[in-house]
């Protein structure tokens, strides 16, 4: 990613306080960590080193569930939120509630480009978004259905590929697929986004997706 992306947003890293000097070591460019455990959550942010930006906020939570940064990019206003939800229905319901929450303290002009990206842990249409097991719609879905309405957000990959069926997260045994990482982005920005893709997976279960955006200089990372 250190060649091909401005900022790269990771979610499930086990990171925490001890490996951050480390990692600092091997990026260019500023790290903005919210850890977890050696075992579990975690996300950080990258910002590629000569990116014309200032992130005047920057919040965490204590969990290592996400990071919120405001701030200017090539002069612009954006909000950029990495995301790791929890995958048990009570939790989610806690944590997109608090994530409206924490929306709702900060100061969003109309011309704030907000882009949320990672790994949501839900799917949205059980007939395009899960194959194998059991896949249904949960209530959950109207959380993120009411923070897209709040913030005029939507879900490019599926503006883009309306009835394309791809997955996210793949498990071998059973065989289950979900397409559970998203980007949902200002309705302000959808016609600066170049493209957005899928790159598949090597060691993880899931895949990367992909935001190029026209004017940031080449991409974004999820």
């Amino acid at each position: 990613m250190k060649d091909k992306a401005d900022i790269i947003l990771l979610q499930e890293t086990y990171s925490t306080p001890e490996v951050e000097n480390t990692w600092k070591s091997q990026w260019r460019g500023d790290l903005f960590f919210c850890n977890g455990s050696e075992h579990s959550r975690g996300v950080l942010t990258l910002v590629k080193e000569g990116l014309d930006c200032k992130f005047e906020v920057c919040k965490q939570d204590n969990l290592g569930r996400y990071i919120i940064l405001k701030g200017l990019v090539q002069g612009q206003s954006f909000l950029f939120l990495n995301i790791y939800a929890p995958n048990k229905t009570n939790e989610q319901c806690i944590f997109y509630d608090e994530i409206q929450n924490e929306f709702d303290k900060l100061e969003i002009d109309t011309e704030c480009k907000i882009i949320i990206g990672g790994d949501l842990n839900v799917i949205r249409d059980p007939d395009l978004d899960g194959s194998g097991g059991s896949p249904k719609f949960k209530e959950l879905s109207k959380k993120i259905e009411n923070l897209c309405f709040s913030l005029d957000l939507l879900d490019i990959w599926r503006i883009r590929n309306p009835k394309l069926k791809r997955f996210s997260w793949r498990q071998k045994t059973p065989m289950i697929q979900r397409w559970l990482d998203y980007w949902l982005i200002s309705n302000n920005i959808q016609k600066e986004v170049d493209k957005v893709n899928i790159i598949p997976a090597i060691r993880s279960d899931h895949s990367a997706i992909t935001l190029y955006i026209n004017g940031i200089e080449n991409s974004t990372y999820g």
